[in-house]
């Protein structure tokens, strides 16, 4: 019986796991390393893969695991611009914003787990740009350039991965330096939307041992939603990367690299579509009318200035019925509802990163490899909450990351056994400022008039949170090849997590500090450590079917969730005063097969996996007396939510009906059953589409003066709920959308240049990826009952991106 060995990372598989772009689970085939195979036609197979998700070189086919990758060529085809763009392409990965609708805070998830947001949240998808952990939501939708690839797992990755990787991880790498190579791009990009991109990179090696890399990128675009005098969803950034690769020798070898981004944007492109005030807010024959809240305020300030009051059902001055348009409100300047500077919105995000990466192989079966990294994100950003242009809520974040790991690899016993092990420790020191001041009137709910005037601007809350973490991890996972068609994988790792935070909140119109003072502060130091495990089983069932099953579980460290309360001194409610949510845990069981069928003409990968979500941790309403402090009868804050169990199906294909014509086709359906008591309602909040589908064809064109190639692809996102609730005037369901994305490739004969044309959502469909309907709590009261039945509403959308189409323009040397 003859062992199959899956290659170690010796130095040929140190320079795969740099360079080894991953087919998106069968997807499509990435261009970068594929395993030679002489004796077959290559004109009509799908040639084998090396990937690197088991932290070693192997191929996609034998890969126990369900993975999602794409490489430029495959961005370039598809239309990927950004993260947001790659998730509505991947069944079960979605990237969409938080409720409130803001794009500059969105939320990660696979497979329905995620979570985020501030100094306190983290994800449950782990994101890592070239091996560095990327803790904090803010700012981290990153933008595609001179990537190498971006790999998707889905599922639990607690063994390999550890930190915070409940849901799976994404794993952005871009192009590393080449020894003994001079070659590089520009490319320039131009089109509708004010879209211009200036893009390029360098290589340039120094002698035979040392290899420069350099990238840069202007990147802007337009915005498509007009709010007053600016068009919302507008962005720029500005894009910088250096790399030096040293390999003195066939064993050693280090990168060290520096990242930097400065991206700038306005005001998410969010609509009004529908408020609700029926009733309505005036006094008319049967209904006394309603003094005080939101919907009071704003027809007070209508009034003022001599216009008429305002209507009880989508009144035009705040529904304008322009999908693309919002309305022009604000009253952050004074009472008067026109539009005002004051209601412009702007979110910077500065991001930089230095990383090391050292390998040095032992010998011919043992590798050490070592990851080092510090990274600095400032985020600073402004938004309307609830889109009235009543309110400045400031979202300032911070966050300071050291990282650092050590990992072996290693073939003993003649390559029976497959090894990798290693410790790791992150320290992050993460901070927010968060102010909000709001434009009130003077009447009170439900019936002080009081004048109906303006009644300033007041400052509802004004806090500075801070937390310091340290994590500690070790792992070791090994495969033992028990035949060349069998093979077991077992798992360990070990985590221990500690968080202290300090919070400081000030005396606002919402929040009153112990007598005699005029500000609370608290701390608090908690710690959680468990262990994770993985046990996967394979089979090759013949030489192009694999057949696996695994049972893996990862956790999410506890966090601290919690409101300074009034009038009690900051040590009486310090320590353990201050309240956690326990740690996140999934136990995910999984099948799948990974198939190459028809002389490898047809790739087909499913997998079926059943998750056990426990002590969920998620946001949901928890109700206080109505109050200064509580003006709205509740507070959103993250809870333990119980016990939930996620199921459902994901497919990844690939035909190569001939050399110059392939189809490609993804899906999922995933289904959820959760306790509506604990979960507080019956829908998952951020909801999970049920159905996922991506359909692509690319057809290559050959010709005496060079080649075209065309590609195509569409995808549909099933509807969602925007909340857990049930309640009419809380709940919305949002729709489903469909887009197709084309591109056509010009590459002239003996020329460096490529020409492309390209058109993203090319039938100019109108959607939304995200929204919120803002209940009866901020119109009339959290209680519907009295004046406040029925309780009134506002429906506010996340306006996808319209048809965008442009060229442009690469020159290669």
């Amino acid at each position: 019986m003859q062992i199959v060995r899956r290659a170690p990372l010796r130095r040929n598989g140190l320079l795969l796991a740099g360079a080894a772009l991953m087919g998106a689970g069968g997807v499509s085939p990435v261009s970068a390393q594929d395993v030679d195979n002489d004796d077959e036609d290559k004109t009509s197979v799908i040639h084998d893969i090396v990937v690197t998700a088991e932290r070693r070189a192997m191929n996609l086919q034998d890969t126990p695991l369900s993975i999602v990758a794409v490489n430029e060529e495959m961005v370039e085809a598809r239309g990927i611009e950004d993260l947001e763009d790659l998730a509505n392409q991947t069944p079960n990965l979605s990237i969409a914003p938080q409720r409130g609708g803001s794009t500059s805070t969105p939320s990660f998830t696979i497979r329905g787990i995620g979570g985020g947001g501030g100094a306190l949240g983290e994800r449950g998808v782990g994101l890592y740009i070239d091996g560095i952990y990327m803790p904090r939501t803010a700012g981290s939708v990153l933008k595609v350039i001179d990537i190498d690839r971006i790999e998707v797992l889905r599922g639990p990755q607690g063994t390999l991965f550890g930190r915070n990787s409940t849901g799976g991880a994404v794993r952005y790498f871009t192009k590393q330096p080449r020894l003994g190579e001079t070659e590089g791009y520009a490319q320039v990009t131009a089109g509708n939307y004010d879209r211009a991109d200036i893009v390029g990179a360098i290589n340039i090696p120094i002698g035979d041992t040392l290899a420069v890399r350099a990238q840069g990128a202007y990147l802007h675009q337009g915005g498509w939603v007009q709010r007053g005098t600016e068009k919302n969803g507008a962005s720029t950034d500005y894009v910088g990367r250096v790399q030096a690769l040293y390999e003195p020798n066939d064993r050693f070898s280090a990168t060290l690299g520096f990242l930097y981004t400065d991206s700038r944007a306005n005001g998410s492109p969010i609509v009004t579509e529908e408020l609700d005030l029926r009733p309505g807010i005036e006094p008319a024959p049967g209904f006394v009318g309603i003094q005080g809240n939101y919907g009071d305020w704003l027809n007070d300030a209508f009034k003022s200035v001599g216009q008429a009051p305002i209507a009880p059902y989508n009144d035009p001055r705040v529904v304008t019925g322009d999908k693309y348009r919002q309305h022009d409100i604000c009253m952050l300047d004074d009472f008067n509802p026109d539009f005002g500077e004051e209601c412009v919105q702007r979110n910077t995000s500065v991001y930089w990163q230095a990383d090391l990466r050292m390998s040095y192989e032992l010998s011919d079966d043992v590798t050490l490899s070592s990851t080092s990294g510090l990274s600095k994100l400032d985020f600073n950003g402004v938004i309307d909450y609830q889109q009235l242009g009543t309110e400045n809520r400031k979202l300032d974040t911070g966050s300071k990351v050291f990282y650092q790991e050590l990992q072996l690899n290693a073939a003993p016993f003649g390559g029976a056994l497959d090894v990798v092990g290693g410790l790791n420790y992150f320290y992050e020191k993460s901070d927010e400022q968060g102010l909000t001041i709001t434009r009130k009137g003077t009447s009170v709910y439900p019936n002080s008039p009081n004048g109906n005037a303006d009644g300033g601007l007041v400052r509802r809350q004004d806090a500075d949170t801070t937390q310091v973490a340290n994590s500690f991890g070790a792992f070791v996972s090994a495969t033992w090849h028990v035949t060349d068609r069998l093979n077991f994988t077992g798992g360990l790792r070990y985590a221990y997590d500690r968080k202290r935070i300090e919070s400081i909140e000030y005396a606002s119109s919402d929040f009153t500090p112990a007598p005699g003072t005029t500000s609370t502060f608290v701390d608090s130091s908690r710690h959680w450590q468990q262990v994770d495990y993985r046990a996967t089983i394979d089979y090759k069932i013949t030489p192009d079917i694999l057949a696996y099953a695994t049972i893996s579980k990862a956790y999410k460290a506890g966090l601290y969730s919690f409101s300074i309360a009034d009038n009690i001194p900051g040590p009486a409610q310090s320590g353990d005063g201050v309240p956690t949510v326990p740690p996140e845990t999934v136990r995910n069981y999984e099948v799948g097969l990974r198939m190459a069928l028809f002389n490898r003409a047809f790739i087909v990968n499913p997998t079926v996996f059943y998750m056990q979500w426990g002590n969920r941790q998620s946001a949901r309403r928890v109700t206080c007396t109505t109050g200064p402090s509580c003006p709205l009868g509740f507070n959103l804050q993250v809870v333990d939510a119980g016990d939930i169990d996620v199921y459902g199906l994901e497919l990844d294909s690939r035909l190569r009906l001939s050399r110059n014509f392939s189809l490609d086709a993804s899906g999922s359906l995933t289904g959820v059953k959760l306790d509506p008591v604990r979960n507080g309602g019956p829908f998952l909040f951020p909801d999970i589409p049920r159905k996922q589908l991506s359909l692509g064809g690319t057809l290559n064109v050959p010709a005496e003066f060079g080649e075209f190639t065309v590609n195509m692809n569409w995808s549909y996102t099933d509807d969602q709920a925007t909340l857990n609730l049930d309640n009419p005037d809380s709940k919305y369901q949002l729709p489903a959308y469909s887009l197709v994305n084309a591109r056509i490739r010009f590459m002239p004969k003996n020329v460096p240049v490529v020409i492309s044309v390209f058109a993203n959502n090319l039938f100019d469909k109108t959607y939304a990826t995200g929204a919120t309907r803002f209940g009866g709590a901020y119109f009339d009261s959290f209680t519907p009952t009295g004046v406040g039945a029925p309780p009134r509403n506002m429906l506010s959308v996340v306006r996808g991106k319209p048809r965008m189409i442009g060229a442009s323009i690469r020159y290669d040397f």
